[in-house]
């Protein structure tokens, strides 16, 4: 930590601690029990067994979710 900034972490324990909702917000962190449950049945559906991957991210998740439905709705 530089010393021109050492009141910062006083200040502030929790500033340098990684937020895991910031990984929730940005889509960063993994999908979750609902989103792997919908892939894995859409892409069944679509005959797409490449588009479900249990160790994708939430927002792609989200991504793969929303163009299999899409394909799906025709």
């Amino acid at each position: 930590m530089s010393a021109i900034h050492s009141d910062i972490a006083t200040a502030n324990p929790d500033a340098f601690r990684v937020n895991d909702h910031e990984d929730e917000l940005s889509g960063g962190g993994p999908m979750t029990s609902a989103q792997k449950a919908e892939l894995l049945c859409l892409s069944q559906r679509a005959e797409e067994p490449d588009a479900y991957d249990e160790n994708i991210t939430h927002l792609e998740a989200e991504n793969r979710i929303k163009l299999l439905k899409r394909k799906l709705d025709g």
